[in-house]
């Protein structure tokens, strides 16, 4: 004789269970089977449009992880005409856990993959956009802000990033900091007729306030110069010509270097010499 059971669950949550169950497996399949390619060429004109730069996303996918369904694209390209072209091996998009949310803003988190580096973080969107993550091992010679200064800058560097656009009430720009090592790489300005180079470069950037970024606790060690730098960037209304205001304190300790470095700055009684650099990130001048 058969014994009958009864469900621990009562019976008009089980009978809720069977739609919600097939329309969560619908949505499963749809997102499966979504034309990606068709949503890739779009993105790819909308990023165009947006950007005024040529993109392309050589594949878009679902990606099924343990904190949510997201997309992935791959080979992305993106350029100017006449300029270089950066590239991405590997991008995966997913909605973020994130209480903005509840605040009109999404959140989205990335993984960014290539040759030139990696990021992961959360980007925010809405009245105010964000970013807040980390970079690893990002060469900072393929950075698109490099073609702005006429310093020369090579090296690797991971950073933990905390950035927003700032509200109109805050003067605009971006508010908030970045701390960050950049590992074995090399320095050159136009007074220097060789690439100094550095085993690191470390410290913390800010910004916002009075000043678009403030330079502080920065340190360089390197086999041919060691040195402190602080002091501040201003704000201007186009790129490249935010006004300079930096003090750099260095110790020569390659003779071959202390020739080329003699005429520049004042040896403080340390020993240590001092000097300033003003004029804008695009034409910086040392005295």
């Amino acid at each position: 004789m058969a014994i009958a059971t009864e469900s621990r669950f009562p019976r008009w949550l089980v009978r809720a269970a069977y739609p919600l169950a097939a329309l969560a497996l619908t949505g499963f399949f749809v997102f499966l089977g979504f034309p990606y390619d068709l949503l890739a060429a779009r993105l790819s004109h909308e990023l165009e449009s947006q950007t005024r730069m040529k993109v392309r996303i050589g594949e878009l996918s679902p990606h099924l992880g343990l904190l949510g369904p997201g997309l992935a694209a791959s080979q992305i390209l993106a350029g100017r005409e006449g300029e270089g072209t950066f590239s991405v091996d590997e991008l995966v998009i997913r909605p973020a856990w994130s209480t903005s949310w509840f605040r009109g803003a999404p959140a989205i988190h990335l993984d960014v993959a290539s040759a030139a580096g990696a990021a992961a973080g959360v980007a925010t969107l809405g009245r105010e956009p964000g970013w807040q993550g980390s970079l690893a091992g990002v060469d900072v010679a393929a950075l698109p802000i490099a073609a702005l200064s006429s310093f020369d800058l090579t090296g690797r560097l991971d950073a933990e990033v905390d950035l927003r656009s700032a509200a109109a009430e805050e003067g605009g720009g971006l508010a908030g900091a970045v701390g960050f090592v950049l590992a074995e790489g090399s320095f050159q300005t136009p007074d220097l007729p060789i690439a100094v180079p550095f085993s690191q470069l470390r410290g913390r950037l800010d910004f916002g306030g009075d000043a678009y970024l403030r330079v502080s606790d920065v340190e360089l060690d390197g086999p041919m110069i060691r040195g402190r730098i602080e002091g501040t960037v201003g704000h201007a209304p186009a790129p490249g010509r935010q006004p300079l205001a930096i003090d750099i304190a260095y110790e020569v300790s390659d003779p071959s270097l202390a020739p080329m470095l003699g005429s520049l700055g004042r040896r403080g009684p340390d020993g240590r010499s001092v000097l300033k650099v003003t004029g804008t990130l695009a034409q910086p001048v040392i005295r």
